[in-house]
């Protein structure tokens, strides 16, 4: 098949964008990069008015202290010998095909000199409209934010943030919410394998495991983005990329797709409105009911009594 051919059948069905690649290029007689450059078109990657959506992650170094026993230990701030720095930071555009990071140099671990590479993240998530973190709402963002401000930068312009783990958690029971655990689920890959031992390394200032860790920290990034997409037709508060595209035609709050269908009607006390299905999968209805205004207060009386 040719990629126009492969676009026309992933808009006519969707739940083939939710098949690996190798699977999909088997099926349609094409490569592999067909299929990923088809994804990228039909989930919106050439559309230039989409917000720019930075899916990120970062790994910092341990708390180092002292200690008297190795459970239940409450330290206080004068056992404290250094607070954790970032080492390393890896990120992607949405769609996008190129893995963005940068890392401690051996020099800067030595000083625990983490500036750079926080303002280099800071940086590009200045540029973004929306971020996406796994547990980033209870660890990556508020972490960058700690670093950023005890490096002396001001705020980044960015204030939506989409948690994988926080998304996952709410809506469906799985075994474990860990995105290992979750890529596991969905097939579409899993985390590198590692151990503390490369946390300490790169302390030690190991050229090596710096490299390492950057390199994990890549692949952290290749999996989020894969189970950020599985799960966003399922975000029931996503915010709304439809608000950044100027368009005559109704679009998806999820993706920004302008390729829906109806999909019967959503009821209220007041109102009746037209529900639609996107071709990610994602589910949304128009802003004002389809009853008339007279109908709307009559309805509204009768509640009322």
């Amino acid at each position: 098949m040719t990629l126009d051919q492969v676009v026309e059948k992933f808009r006519k069905f969707p739940k083939y964008m939710q098949s690996g690649a190798g699977k999909m290029s088997r099926r349609f007689k094409c490569s592999k990069e067909t299929i990923k450059e088809a994804k990228r078109i039909v989930r919106g990657f050439k559309n230039p008015s989409l917000p720019k959506i930075l899916v990120f992650d970062i790994e910092t170094s341990p708390t180092i202290s002292y200690t008297w026993r190795r459970f239940k230990e409450n330290i206080s701030l004068d056992q404290v010998i250094q607070d954790p720095i970032m080492l390393t930071w890896s990120a992607k555009w949405l769609y996008g095909t190129e893995i963005m990071s940068d890392k401690i140099t051996v020099e800067e671990v030595k000083k625990f000199d983490d500036y750079r590479i926080v303002k280099s993240l800071w940086d590009l998530i200045n540029e973004a409209d929306m971020v996406v973190a796994h547990y980033g709402n209870g660890f990556d963002v508020p972490m960058m934010n700690a670093r950023a401000i005890l490096n002396g930068l001001p705020p980044y312009s960015v204030t939506t943030s989409i948690d994988t783990k926080k998304e996952a958690s709410k809506v469906f029971r799985f075994p474990s919410n860990k995105l290992d655990a979750l890529g596991e689920y969905f097939g579409v890959g899993k985390k590198i394998k590692t151990d503390f031992m490369l946390w300490r390394r790169c302390l030690e200032g190991e050229q090596a495991a710096i490299d390492e860790m950057s390199t994990y920290n890549d692949q952290d990034v290749v999996v989020l983005e894969e189970v950020y997409l599985k799960l966003r037709p399922y975000i029931k508060a996503h915010p709304n990329v439809g608000l950044y595209l100027e368009s005559d035609k109704p679009v998806c709050s999820n993706c920004g797709s302008d390729h829906l269908h109806t999909e019967g009607s959503y009821y209220t006390n007041t109102g009746r409105y037209t529900v639609y299905r996107c071709e990610c999968g994602a589910m949304s209805r128009v802003r004002s009911s389809n009853y008339p205004k007279n109908v709307r207060k009559q309805l509204l009386t009768s509640v009322a009594k």
